[in-house]
């Protein structure tokens, strides 16, 4: 039964909004199943770094200052610039509009430095851990996966006009921005505890 609620814990964490979601779904939504795929192929990789992390007791490195500071500051920036990118992007159908020819590197950085994969990792998870922690990796992971595919399925398969693509591209700028303050506002908390 832990099991089954730790798989549900990180099923309902994966489609909670967030850059990652924003991005797989984003992803099928303008280029379809398989960029969607590549996506989801990223974002689990990172997922499966912060397990690993969690696994080597490693957990608590999140809470130190300096680390708060350097990944703050860095997934800052990285997520300004595809804000940026999306926000002036002008969607046309006929054209794919991924950002970059690399999804895959893509979304994983958009994973390692998300803010809301870090505490979810470093502090939401460790509560939930059983006796057998491999098992308790796994449960977790096939819930999360499941989230992702689930939303690269479903947005591929949903038929849009560019006035409406144009939108989620300016939604999702600006969500990316939201993430970025949050991290920033993180490296400034890390500045004053370090100083």
């Amino acid at each position: 039964m832990d099991y089954l609620i730790l798989a549900f814990v990180g099923f309902v964490a994966a489609l909670t909004p967030g850059p990652d979601i924003f991005y797989v779904i984003r992803q099928g939504l303008c280029n379809g199943i398989k960029n969607s795929l590549i996506a989801v192929a990223g974002i689990l990789s990172g997922n499966i770094v912060y397990l690993s992390l969690v696994y080597l007791g490693l957990g608590t490195i999140g809470k130190n200052p300096y680390f708060q500071l350097i990944v703050g500051i860095l997934g800052a920036i990285y997520l300004f610039r595809i804000a940026v990118i999306i926000f002036n992007e002008k969607v046309n159908i006929k054209k794919e509009c991924d950002i970059t020819k690399n999804i895959y590197k893509e979304a994983l950085f958009l994973n390692l430095s998300n803010p809301k994969a870090m505490i979810f990792f470093a502090v939401v998870v460790t509560p939930f851990l059983s006796k057998n922690i491999m098992l308790s990796f796994l449960a977790l992971f096939m819930g999360i996966a499941l989230a992702f595919l689930t939303g690269a399925i479903i947005s591929s398969k949903i038929n849009l006009e560019e006035k409406l693509l144009n939108t989620i591209n300016k939604i999702a700028s600006v969500v990316f921005v939201f993430f970025a303050i949050k991290l920033l506002i993180i490296a400034f908390e890390a500045f004053k505890e370090i100083f």
